[in-house]
Formats: structure tokens, sequence, C-alpha cells
């Protein structure tokens, strides 16, 4: 099937070269199709880029208190999986694949906390300029390993002295707040800011069981808290065009929720201290070359606290916990794991001619580990933290972008390579009693092509193939030294993406303002699935599996007029196991062909938003919105028999609310209502979502003119 879908690729290369540029096109415009065409904003001019890309500019969510999940959601092609709240596990999803095959950016750079531990859902949204949603093809000034796609979140630049101030309250004791100052030292040619967030939650509200019928659970034990200090500033003009340094200190807290046994005690905590610095300059050395690099150093102290004796039941009843004691394992836990991440991203970008441009990317991880519980040791017999470990991720790409016929046809072809060296402590023993060590390393290369045809003014063809891997990250490789063992002989995720869409996008269409519709058919191809296999006593990471995905993603969005503006997206998609025999074995597999449980196989959006000025005040604007988010019914589990009744039923929730701003948006203040009609919501394996929640915003921003 990959083979056919390839040959309608080339076949659209082919006919695209020889086609004719349009002769409407404004003279104005810039001849490569990377670069702003006619004045155009830059998330529109990547919408018009040759990749598939969502791109949502955040200003209108700022007077609102809604997280960035709830945003995302809100995209085609991609599901958010929640397990509970505010801090609780959430991953993305794009066209099906989620998790770590997502690959997460802040400015282009990875997502700071190495285990996921910070995630970007923590960022509060007026802090962030615009989130461009890749869905195939990631671009190489990332020089990412995504298999599924990339989210990269673009944070806002504080050109002015600026005052941003943010608090937010909303249901089951939800508290948000932010602030950000920023301060010019024009005649020093420097910037410099300080800022911070503080989220907490108590997520405590009632659900029922999904493992016992007629069982009410109260989340009792599920409080989270997290906060981040930072200070950043900017040199100018010193031989670089700009030096950019930033001091971050985050601290996170969060209770376990027992679902299918009562958890009273356990949590984790963690701690990262960051230290980054970036250095940019236009024509380095040459003309016509743009430099930049960034290097991070990451601390990270993940503590996992599990200290029970005794466990208790959903009756009030109490019992001795199994093993050696611990409500989640066998094992007591009081963890002091240690991670330090070092970090090089290097972007050369070279303008050939104005109508070819190459890029190189350069992004080196390295990670070194050194779990430490004595509470642990003591129980196991031996130190689990003797010998540390350590990995090196590479990834490396060189891209050639060109634009021919007057900017019609936008061509973006890429090399990536990949490397990987790991030196692992492992559980096993040797003969001596001391750990095993073992080390596994390698090289791959990947390759991508995307092209962009305006075959009519603002009616894009768009197509693109690309070989991607990805790379086992630390807590895959490393395991957490008790209950979840090290893997080193881990191989790196392989698939191939194939994407064919249609976008117009077009201002002024028929009396109407705006108007935007997209079409996007996608196929993939998957070799290696890294999952995690549960054993008696531990689990480990193993590779596992292949999985053919295809779909399709249809949306449109319309300014009606002044006042009106209106979305709506739908997704269809199937995941299917492709794998004929069991790993390791000649057996067949049982679940060849069948599709794979816990994924959605069609979902959508609409929305709906009214603007007017002057209510009330002749400087303020009113916003009044709905949103609709519907999930088709899908199996958490192997469809393997016509009685299976593992699923999820079909799902419909609304959103209401408004914002209000005055005083040249000096105030904004908004309030919102989710899930509307108190539906009942479940999600990842069935588990409870929130129902009818209540969120109010207040912001105060201010700027020097």
């Amino acid at each position: 099937m990959l083979k056919q879908l390839t040959l309608i690729f080339l076949l659209i290369i082919g006919l695209s070269s020889n086609a004719t540029a349009n002769e409407d096109k404004n003279t104005d415009q810039e001849d490569m199709g990377t670069i702003t065409v006619e004045e155009e904003s830059e998330a529109r001019t990547l919408t018009h880029s040759p990749i598939p890309v969502s791109v949502i500019e955040m200003e209108k969510f700022h007077g609102r208190n809604i997280s960035l999940n709830e945003v995302l959601k809100r995209v085609a092609g991609v599901k958010i999986r929640q397990e509970g709240g505010l801090g609780s596990r959430a991953t993305i999803a794009i066209h099906g694949l989620e998790g770590k095959r997502v690959k997460v950016f802040i400015d282009g750079n990875p997502l700071n906390a190495p285990d996921g531990t910070f995630g970007i859902n923590d960022i509060p949204i007026q802090l962030i300029e615009r989130i461009e949603v890749y869905k195939g093809v990631v671009p190489a000034r990332f020089g990412g390993d995504a298999l599924g796609g990339a989210v990269n979140v673009v944070t806002r630049d504080f050109k002015e002295n600026y005052i941003d101030l943010t608090a937010s309250a909303g249901s089951y004791n939800t508290r948000r707040g932010t602030f950000v100052f920023k301060k010019n030292f024009d005649e020093q040619k420097m910037e410099l800011g300080v800022g911070g967030f503080y989220n907490s939650a108590d997520n405590n509200y009632e659900m029922d069981s999904p493992f016992v019928d007629g069982l009410k659970i109260k989340r009792d034990h599920d409080r989270f808290l997290s906060y981040i200090a930072a200070i950043a500033g900017s040199f100018k003009e010193r031989w670089f065009d700009e030096i950019e340094f930033e001091l971050v200190r985050y601290e996170s807290e969060k209770e376990i929720q027992g679902i299918q046994t009562v958890i009273k005690k356990a949590k984790t905590k963690s701690r990262v201290n960051l230290l980054a610095l970036a250095f940019e300059k236009e024509n380095f050395f040459i003309d016509n070359l743009e430099f930049e690099y960034d290097i991070a150093y990451i601390d990270l102290t993940l503590n996992f606290i599990d200290k029970a004796t005794t466990c208790h039941n959903f009756d009030g009843t109490t019992r001795p916990c199994s093993g050696a004691g611990g409500e989640v394992g066998d094992y007591p836990r009081d963890s002091d794991d240690k991670q330090i991440d070092l970090r090089h991203d290097l972007n050369l970008h070279y303008l050939i001619t104005k109508n070819y441009g190459l890029n190189f990317h350069l992004n080196i991880q390295n990670s070194k580990y050194r779990p430490k519980d004595e509470l642990a040791n003591e129980s196991l017999g031996y130190d689990i933290g003797a010998f540390p470990s350590e990995k090196t991720n590479t990834v490396m790409s060189l891209g050639l972008e060109s634009s021919h016929l007057k900017g019609a046809i936008v061509n973006d072809f890429g090399l990536k390579w990949y490397r990987y060296d790991f030196e692992i402590t492992s559980q096993e023993r040797s003969l001596t009693g001391e750990p095993a060590q073992s080390q596994n390393d390698g090289f791959e290369r990947g390759w991508y092509e995307s092209i962009r045809y305006e075959a009519l003014k603002d009616l894009f063809i768009k197509a693109s193939y690309e070989h991607a891997f990805r790379l086992p990250d630390s807590e895959e490789v490393f395991g957490d030294g008790v209950t979840i063992t090290s893997a080193p002989e881990l191989q790196p995720e392989e698939a191939d993406n194939f994407n064919l869409g249609v976008l117009f996008d077009r201002y002024d269409f028929h009396g109407l303002p705006w108007v935007k519709a997209e079409f996007n058919y996608f196929y993939k191809e998957l070799k290696n699935l890294i999952k995690l296999e549960y054993g008696i006593h531990t689990a480990g990471y193993v590779n596992q599996g292949e999985v053919e995905v295809k779909g399709f993603e249809t949306e449109v969005q319309l300014d009606i007029n002044d006042h009106w503006y209106m979305y709506a997206n739908y997704t269809k998609q199937t995941l299917k196991d492709v794998q004929k025999k069991l790993p390791g074995s000649n057996a067949d597999n049982p679940t060849y062909n069948h599709d794979l449980p816990n994924v959605p196989k069609e979902f959508g959006n609409y929305g709906i938003e009214y603007k007017m000025l002057g209510v009330l005040r002749g400087d303020s604007l009113l916003k009044l919105f709905w949103e609709t988010n519907w999930a088709d019914e899908y199996f958490y589990g192997w469809e393997l028999s016509k009685h299976q009744d593992r699923k999820i039923e079909a799902q419909v929730s609304h959103t209401a609310g408004f914002d209000y701003s005055f005083n040249q948006d000096l105030w904004i203040i908004g309030f919102e209502v989710r899930n509307l009609t108190d539906e009942e919501i479940t999600d990842v394996f069935n588990y409870p979502l929130p129902g009818r929640t209540y969120h109010i915003n207040v912001r105060y921003s201010w700027f020097e003119t």
C-alpha cells in the first residue's frame, strides 16, 4: 500500500514541476514560499508551507481560564487523552499516535523536563503566542525524532516594558496564577524579565468506578501542585546579534489517586533546575548565513514516595499491604533519583539564491541517571543506585528548500541521521553479585520530501513523505531501578508516513471576510513499537508490534461577518495490528488485523463565537462562545468477540462562556462552563473525567507605548 502511495506522491511532484504559474499572482510576492507573502502573519505563512500543519494563534484565548490541552483538543486530527483533572496524566495523540511518538518543543527546543514531569499543560496560555501542530514531516529546523508528529509552543516576545498578571479559579479548588515583568534598558541594549506561574487543584470529584458496578469513588487523594519561577534576559549587538540567558526553577507534587485500589499516601515530587543560553547572528562570517545555537543544562530530581505498610479497601476496612509494603507495588519506595541532561541545539540556514535555501540542524542530548532509594535497597537486599547509567541521542538533519514558478511550487527535501549510545546498569546481577553492565549503540538514516503547489489563487495542494525514527528516551532505557527494569537492548521505532492534502485559504470570499477549508489524507506504517510489558513483579520496555494507520481529517473555519466566527472539523482514523506472528515466536498473532484498543476512530469539534463592541462602556469588547467536542464509541480492549463490552460510549461535551475586555485591553474578565450538560465523560481505559465545572479568569496587562 505504501509503495502505491509513494508513486502517487512522486507523480504529483512530476506534474507540479511542469505546471505554470498563475497569471494573477501579486507582483510583490516573495519567491521563497516559506517567507512571509503579502505581509501575511507568520501563522498563515506556516499554514501555507508544504507540510501538513495547524497553527493556533493564542491571542483570542488570553482572556480565558483554559489550559493548552483544552486548546489542542479542538484541532482536527488531535485527541488529548486524560486520566483526570489538572495535573493528571495526559498525552497528545496526532492521527492516533500518542505519547512519546509526538515530539513536543518549546520555541523549537525539546521540552525541557527529560522525563515529561513538566508538561506543556503547565504553561499558562497568557505566555504563548501560537501553537504549531505538525501532522507528518517534522521540519529540519527542529531536528526532531518524532513518529506521529510534533507540537511546537511559541512563547510571546514581550518587546516593550511590560506587566502581565493573571489569576484564575475553578471547580474542585483549582487555582492558577501567572506573572510577567519585562524591562528594557535601551542604552545598554539589554532586556531583563522575571516571571512564573502557580497551579493547584484538589481534583476531588466523585465518579463511578470503571471496574466495579455500583461503586462510587471520591478522588480524595489526587491533589496537584506546581510552580515555576524564571529570570531571563538578552544582550544585543555583542558581536552576536543577540545573546539570551534563562534560569528556571520548577517544582511539582502530585498525589496518586487509586482507581482499582485505594491509595491514601503514595505521591510523586519533582524538582527541575534549568540554565539555558542562546546565541543568534545573521551573516555569520559570510553573507546570508543565519546562526542559532542553544545550550541547556538540566538538573532533575524525582521522588516517588510509597511507604505505607497498611493498605485500605473501598469499604473502609484495612489490610496489610502486599509484599514488603507500599500501596502501588510490592516494595516500599522513597526514591531520590537524579538525572542530569546536557543539550546542544545548532541550526544554520543559508540562503543560496532567492529561490534556494539550505538548512542544517544538529541536536545532541546527553543524559546521566543515578537512582537512589535506601528504603527499596533495604527491601530488595541490594543497592539499586550502585552505578550510573548514561545515554546520548543525536539527530542531525539537512534540508533543501526551493521555490519555483514565482512561488507557485514550494519544495522541501531533507535527510536525517539518528545516532544513539546507551551505557546501562541493569537490575540483573552478575556472578560476582555486581549489577550487570551493558552497552548498545546504533545508527539510522531517514529522509523526507514535501511539496506544495498553488493550483489556483489561495488553493494549495500538498503532499509529503517521511521515513522517520524515534530514539528511546530516558525513562524507557533507564527504567526506575525497581518496578520498571532497564532496557539496554531497545531499538528505535521506525515509521513511513505519507500525507496528501488540499487547502483553500482566502480573505474576502463572496461576501465572507475569511474562509479556510482543508482536507488531509494520512497513511503510516510503524515498526519496532516500544511498549511497556508487565511481568509478575516488574515491568520493562520492549520492541513489540507493527501498526498500520490510515484516515482523513477535514476542517472549515470562516468569519461570517465582523461579529460572527465559526469552525467545524471531523477526523476518521483506523489503527490496525499488522504483525502476523508473536514477537520471538512462530505462533500466529491473535490480534493480527484487529483495530488497536483504546483509540477513538471518529471524533470532531465545532464552535461559534460572537463579538460585540461598546457593551457597558465605549472601549470594551465582549466575546460569547460555544464549543462542542464529540467522539464516537470505541473499545478499550481488543475486540476479539462480538460480545466484547469493554468500550467507551459515544460522548458529547459542550463548553460555553464569555470574556470581556476594556480600557484598551488593560483588563480582561472571563467566565466559562465546561461539560455544560454534566455528561458522564470517560477517557483512557474508561477513566471518568470531571462533570460540569466552572472557571473564572481575571487578567491585567500593561505595556509602555
